[in-house]
């Protein structure tokens, strides 16, 4: 009469245990890997959002600027942290009304346009940085600016120099805000009032060039999570490599 066996020998359990452990080390493996790849995603993709929200917004009021003489200004934006400059500030008058989305003109039969206010866009680092970010960055200076904050406010101010006056009347129009500097304060946070907006957070710079009849934007931003994990940050530059990514393009205005 024929018996079963109804245990396991003992080479049975050693194989079947050093099986579970293969699978589990393979699985743990696979687990951190994916991990780290949905990091380093989602860093690039927060990074990719923050660049194409501040273009959206740069494209839609650069293309209004004037070209003609005393209407438009780029200078480098201050620099926070005692390293070179935040990046660019640019300054125009603008004859958009916020309202109705029109251009105002004059009332003396030319067609021309009225600028009744100011507007411009810099670049900054909150003075309350170090609470908002739970970190420290240095200034680096390469070639007068700095990359090594990947923490900078994007922020769009409008100053109307004489807001009570009678529309349309070419005397009252807006000069260019001169000296600009006092206008780009550092924030405590990021405002949102009409006077002064933040447009974007955590980019590493905005420049701006003037080429021709041509504007010339470039904006970056890093992929924090993923740097923050595999070089840290504060204390070096991003201004190139493979945590930084980067935006570039160019704004015909049809003024």
């Amino acid at each position: 009469m024929n018996r079963k066996r109804l245990g396991f020998t003992l080479l049975e359990l050693t194989v079947s245990a050093s099986l579970g452990v293969f699978i589990a080390i393979i699985s743990a493996v696979s687990l951190r890997s994916a991990a780290t790849v949905f990091s380093n995603t989602s860093g690039r993709d927060t990074a990719m959002r923050t660049l194409m929200k501040a273009r959206r917004t740069l494209e839609a009021d650069l293309v209004k600027v004037s070209l003609a003489p005393n209407r438009l200004a780029i200078q480098p934006a201050p620099g926070s942290l005692g390293g070179g400059a935040d990046g660019d500030a640019i300054n125009f008058t603008s004859a958009v009304n916020a309202t109705t989305g029109e251009m105002e003109l004059l009332n003396d039969g030319s067609g021309g346009q009225w600028h009744f206010e100011n507007l411009f866009f810099y670049v900054t680092v909150p003075t309350n940085h170090d609470t908002l970010f739970s970190t420290t960055c240095t200034g680096g200076n390469e070639g007068g600016y700095d990359f090594n904050c990947p923490h900078k406010v994007l922020l769009r101010g409008v100053v109307n120099q004489n807001p009570a006056v009678t529309p349309h009347d070419s005397s009252t129009e807006d000069t260019l805000l001169s000296p600009l500097n006092p206008f780009l304060t550092r924030p405590t946070g990021f405002p949102r009032s009409m006077a002064l907006n933040t447009v974007a957070i955590n980019l590493l710079t905005f420049q701006v060039r003037r080429q021709n009849s041509e504007l010339l934007v470039d904006i970056r931003a890093v992929s924090l999570q993923d740097a923050a994990s595999k070089v840290g940050i504060g204390n070096r530059s991003f201004r190139t490599g493979g945590y930084t990514i980067e935006q570039r393009f160019s704004v015909f205005p049809k003024n």
